[in-house]
């Protein structure tokens, strides 16, 4: 069989989804942008939503591009962001979009959980309690619409909306599944244990797949709007972009750590088999499931959205666009400065209405301003201060592992940020090797290959990734030991903290 195959993959993150033509030739592939479709949250009435129907028309266009290119399409599949989903009713229409996780409402479920209930959760499923997780939100739907709590069948987590919008079939992917806290990573099912515990119907999931298998194929109505006359299977990948992020890591050891640096940061690294111990759930850490039944071992920490909302605001107060080299330049300025530094991980800077007042507000508070340019310190801020918290949670891992990893792969948009880079190597004292920004696509990719070549491994599936892609590393250039330090006193300071 040849190994010349013309493969899309589905790319959807909070701020911008692509539809992005992998070339699969000779064992390697090549990327193209086909189309870049911006992804934003719509607020109406008291509840953020995604506007679901807009993103599947916007990628449908580009699958028409692709075939007005005379290009002959073998496979698709899809990749999104992990917890947020829609209720189905009988019908198998959909109740309402997509409620996003940046909703308070599922928070007001966890809030009213004892800490036992919380730990006992962790314990059937492998998954801390976190606001985000989607059986809060599912809870609180559920408990306060009398539409969705008479009318829900099923749920589809996003991109299982995508998938059931191209092929009709209704599936729940299990990587993005893990991400309910439904699901146990452990036997690979919907735990029914946990379902109990929130009162939630486990009815309401579908058949579970596994990757590198066909959902189905294009529903006959898509192949007429794209004026086809060929089926094209739509593969199950790794849904959740970060556990097809590190699928497309290059890594010829069966254990490393990782940081996905897109809107959130996930920190952590991938194992065989979960860790479901008290070390874990004291350090905030939690078991999703990964590619081909791996486990990602991570920490949910906050990411790239705290700066891409900086940029949007201090473009608003200059009244234009600007570029991140423009960026870079104002940090460059800001060297040599006592540069402040903030929690990351503070629930303040979650989703506020003026990100950059809130960063300066505490600067305030905790007397670090003395002099300097406002947005000069504040970029600059960011940038130390994520690195000050990667470089935590990679010595938990190591510790969690009982494992020191001298090198940690980096993927995802934050790749971009060469000084948020070297930052990371000096202060967590590890080299960091970036794999580019393409990952979350290259796992979808991979995923697809297995679909066509069923024998090949993970391992072999990475060695196409390693001749695919250049990777950059950052070596340990200064010791930067008072910065980590300044931020575990900031951490250690309760007065200032929001939790």
């Amino acid at each position: 069989m040849s190994d010349k195959r013309s493969i899309v993959a589905f790319d959807c993150g909070n701020s911008s989804c692509r539809v992005i033509l992998g070339n699969y030739e000779n064992g390697k592939i090549i990327t193209r942008i086909i189309k870049q479709i911006e992804n934003r949250m719509v607020k109406f009435n008291e509840y953020y939503h995604w506007d679901i129907l807009y993103l599947y028309n916007e990628l449908l266009d580009g699958l028409k591009t692709i075939v007005k290119e005379d290009i002959k399409i073998d496979s698709i599949g899809i990749c999104t962001w992990g917890v947020d989903f829609a209720f189905f009713n009988e019908e198998e229409s959909m109740i309402s979009n997509p409620c996003s996780y940046r909703n308070e409402h599922g928070n007001e479920i966890l809030n009213a959980l004892s800490d036992e209930t919380r730990e006992n959760l962790f314990y059937l499923t492998g998954i801390l309690s976190d606001r985000i997780n989607s059986a809060y939100l599912m809870k609180s739907l559920l408990n306060n619409s009398s539409l969705i709590k008479n009318n829900s069948k099923k749920v589809l987590m996003v991109p299982d909306i995508l998938n059931f919008f191209f092929t009709g079939v209704q599936l729940n992917e299990p990587s993005e599944l893990s991400t309910t806290q439904l699901f146990d990573v452990s036997s690979k099912a919907i735990s029914k244990e946990a379902c109990e515990v929130l009162g939630i119907n486990p009815s309401l999931f579908c058949n579970i797949p596994k990757h590198g298998e066909r959902i189905s194929n294009l529903k006959d109505i898509v192949k007429e709007q794209l004026e086809i006359d060929y089926d094209i299977p739509v593969i199950c990948v790794p849904s959740h972009d970060t556990a097809a992020a590190i699928l497309a890591i290059p890594s010829n050891t069966a254990n490393f750590s990782f940081i996905s640096a897109g809107t959130w940061a996930l920190i952590g690294s991938e194992i065989e088999k979960p860790i479901i111990t008290e070390d874990v759930i004291s350090n905030g850490f939690t078991n999703e499931l990964g590619a081909f039944g791996k486990i990602t071992l991570l920490k949910n920490s906050p990411g790239m959205f705290i700066v891409q909302k900086l940029k949007s605001e201090y473009e608003a107060e200059i009244n234009k666009k600007i570029s991140w080299k423009d960026i870079d330049k104002m940090i460059m300025e800001s060297e040599g400065k006592d540069i402040p530094l903030f929690i990351v991980t503070d629930s303040r800077y979650f989703n506020p209405i003026n990100m950059s007042n809130e960063i300066w507000n505490y600067f305030i508070q905790t007397n670090q301003v003395k002099t300097g340019k406002k947005w000069e310190l504040i970029f600059s801020s960011f940038n130390y201060s994520m690195a000050c918290n990667f470089a935590i949670n990679l010595e938990k891992i190591d510790k969690i592992n009982n494992k020191k990893f001298e090198s940690v792969y980096m993927v995802g948009g934050g790749t971009q940020n060469k000084i948020l880079c070297q930052l990371t190597a000096n202060i967590a004292k590890k080299k960091v090797i970036t794999c580019g920004k393409e990952s979350t696509s290259l796992g979808n990719i991979l995923s697809q290959i297995k679909y066509f070549e069923n024998e090949k491994t993970i391992e072999d599936l990475r060695n196409i990734i390693s001749r695919s892609i250049d990777t950059t590393s950052y070596y340990i250039d200064s010791n930067n030991n008072s910065i980590l330090n300044s931020y575990y006193d900031l951490l250690n300071k309760k007065e200032f903290s929001n939790g």
